[in-house]
């Protein structure tokens, strides 16, 4: 299925090497330095977004996020250095994940899937080329919890690029 999937959309697969490691080296980015450094500018402003480090964290949620989408652990009463915690984590679950969305993915707006096999949910073997409205074909892997390629899916307007190797 993989060659099927080259055929219907070699550019990205060309593509994908370089937006793989661009994509860790921004995770390794959050993980050591800017969930902290975002948590703690959230905390000097009072602000649950800073929107000029968006890229770092997710792009379809507030650094509240943990909160506003009822997730355990998070307690909607935070304040000081809970508050605080609270988002370095929410950083931490998707980082990078505005980068990976923005630069990296792309406008989900009319996009089709052309091409599918394997089971989707749960994840096995499942291949995906999708052609975006601008006619470029991209190509999506998943298998447990191995994710390659771009997401298949359209979150806060776009598709994003995935690499969960392992």
């Amino acid at each position: 299925m993989m060659l099927k999937a080259f055929k219907l959309a070699p550019w990205s697969f060309l593509i994908y090497p370089l937006g793989f490691i661009a994509s860790w080296v921004m995770t390794f980015l959050t993980w050591g330095v800017m969930c902290w450094v975002i948590a703690t500018i959230s905390m000097i402003t009072g602000r649950n977004v800073v929107p000029w480090l968006g890229w770092f964290y997710t792009h379809d949620a507030s650094l509240d996020g943990g909160v506003e989408q009822g997730k355990d652990g998070y307690d909607p009463n935070a304040r000081g250095f809970k508050l605080w915690w609270q988002r370095v984590c929410w950083i931490c679950r998707n980082p990078a994940y505005g980068f990976v969305a923005g630069p990296l993915g792309f406008d989900a707006e009319g996009f089709t899937i052309i091409f599918e096999s394997g089971v989707a949910y749960p994840p096995e073997k499942h291949w995906t080329v999708v052609e975006l409205k601008s006619g470029f074909r991209i190509f999506g892997y998943r298998n447990g919890g191995t994710w390659i390629g771009w997401k298949n899916q359209n979150i806060a307007g776009r598709i994003q690029l995935k690499s969960k190797p392992f």
